[in-house]
Formats: structure tokens, sequence, C-alpha cells
């Protein structure tokens, strides 16, 4: 695979602060890569160096294939999502399009930019003033924005903070939409649910070093035991007490972990140990329906990271 992002040992000191103490990152030609972290732990320092805001203290990185010092030669294959304090809210939202796609030199029709609004989900504000948009159209606009010039490479910061429900959704659909035609998507979120859903890799920054990196589903099936949460469905249910004094004789440990009626989660050593479970619990008398694994999820993943 093609890398788009290489970063090799990457620092930023602000003063005496260390932001970023060595950042080691590739991104591969087509993904989707959801990069999460705290605040302040460094994405948006990461970010800001590799678009050439600000420069970096240490280390290295390379943009399809164009090193660090010869950033200019790539800029325009980059696409990046802006604040929304940038805007020009005296325009209208395809007059600002307009405006901004001649400096990046997009020369698609002005029925072209109104269609990529309705991508973004402001079909119907195409001539309203930016200074009418919500925080959310604001927010959809800077998408937009960020498409101009049919960029390779997409960096999207917080795309659909702020949106609702609906909003998000589609701009999720856009995303993967973005990902078929080929582009590669830098994506940042504290939204984790939409980061599971969306990226083909991520990356858990703390302390500003990548603490975490892998698939979604290897990030949460990465456990250092082979301990297993489980919930049970039982008559009559669980409760911490009687499965204490169930388990006093078992020849295996079993750990009440809380009560999600109708579930009782219980955390067990290992497989042995939950087959072991279901054939004490039968053979004690208790109704047993059904047992479910719990699977560790991205927030999990990343609570368990700093």
């Amino acid at each position: 695979m093609n890398e788009v992002i290489h970063a090799a040992g990457l620092k930023k000191r602000f003063g005496s602060s260390d932001v970023l103490n060595g950042i080691d990152l590739t991104i591969y030609e087509g993904e989707v890569f959801g990069f999460i972290g705290h605040n302040g732990a460094g994405k948006s320092t990461f970010i800001n160096i590799l678009t050439g805001i600000i420069n970096k203290s240490g280390g290295s990185f390379t943009i399809m294939g164009a090193p660090d010092q010869n950033l200019d030669k790539v800029k325009s294959k980059i696409g990046v999502m802006p604040d929304i304090s940038n805007l020009y809210d005296q325009m209208r939202g395809v007059q600002f399009l307009h405006y901004m796609g001649k400096l990046a030199g997009d020369k698609r029709s002005k029925q072209d930019y109104i269609a990529l609004m309705k991508d973004v989900g402001l079909e119907g504000a195409e001539r309203k003033k930016i200074k009418s948009y919500s925080f959310g159209m604001r927010k959809k606009i800077c998408i937009a924005q960020a498409l101009l010039g049919n960029p390779e490479l997409i960096i999207l910061d917080e795309p659909t903070s702020g949106l609702d429900p609906e909003s998000a959704i589609n701009i999720r659909k856009l995303i993967t939409n973005l990902q078929q035609q080929g582009k590669t998507i830098l994506l940042t979120s504290h939204n984790l649910d939409e980061i599971d859903k969306v990226s083909d890799r991520v990356g858990i920054i703390s302390d500003g070093i990548i603490k975490k990196l892998g698939t979604p589903s290897e990030l949460k099936h990465n456990n250092t035991t082979n301990e297993i949460n489980a919930a049970i469905r039982t008559s009559p249910g669980l409760t911490s007490e009687k499965l204490a004094e169930l388990s006093a004789t078992w020849d295996f440990e079993v750990q009440f972990v809380s009560s999600k009626k109708p579930y009782s989660v219980v955390k067990v050593k290992d497989d042995n140990d939950l087959a072991k479970l279901s054939k004490e619990l039968i053979h004690s008398g208790i109704q047993l329906f059904e047992i479910r694994i719990e699977q560790q999820s991205l927030e999990d993943v990343f609570i368990n990271s700093k």
C-alpha cells in the first residue's frame, strides 16, 4: 500500500512543554484513519504540523512522498476542514464556496457547488448569508470547503460535533463515499462510536505519543489477559450476594461486575471457566436463559490507554 502520511519521531515543544513526544505513524492510501485523544493530547498540533501551520521541533514526516521541507509540492492535494470562525459571514453559501474554490484552483461550475452543498446537507441554504447559518450549518460548509480542489488527502477535525443525529449520519455516509472514490481521510472526533463505525484503523494519542494503534476490532479484542465479561440472564436473577454464596465451593473464580437488568454481568478467567459457570448454575437449580459475552468498546480501550 502507498504511504500518504509517514511520521517518524515527530516532536513539538511549546516553551518548556512537550506536546508531541515522538509520533511514529503511517497512514495509507484510501483508508479512513481515526485519530482520537483527550483535549490537549496533541491531535491538533499533529495536524497543524502536517499542514504547515506550525513547525515541528524534531523528527520528520512525509506527505504523499514529499518531505516536510517541500510541503508546497503537495498542498494542492490536501483538503483541510477550517475552523468555523474563519468563514466570511457576509457571503452567501454558494458564493463563499465559489470564491474559495477559485483560490483552490477548483474549476467546477456553480451548479456543481450547489450539488456539493447538497452532499454535505446544506440543500436550500445555498443563497442564504453565512451569518444566518446555525453552528451545525457552519460545520457543514467547512466540510464542503475541505473538498474543494478534489484533494487526495482530506483532514476532518471533529466534522460532526454539534450536528443533529440525522446530519451526523449523512456526514458519515459522505466520508464512506469519499473513501470509495479513493480518497484518504484523517478524521478526529470525540464521538468514539462514530470513529468505530467509519475508521479502517484508529490511533489513540496520549501524552504526545501513540499509545494504541490498530483496526477498531483489533483494539477492542486486544486484551492482555483472557478474562471474559459475560452478561447472564437467569431466574432468579443473580445478585452479588447470591453469586458469592453459590461460588463458595466452586473450583474457579467468578466475580460479580454489575447488574444490567434483566442481566447480571460477571467476570471469569477464560472460556473454560465460562463453561464451568454455566454447568454450576444449572446444577444449583438456577434457570439459565442466556449468556452473552460483553465486548470491550472503543471507549473502554480509550479510557484504559490514558
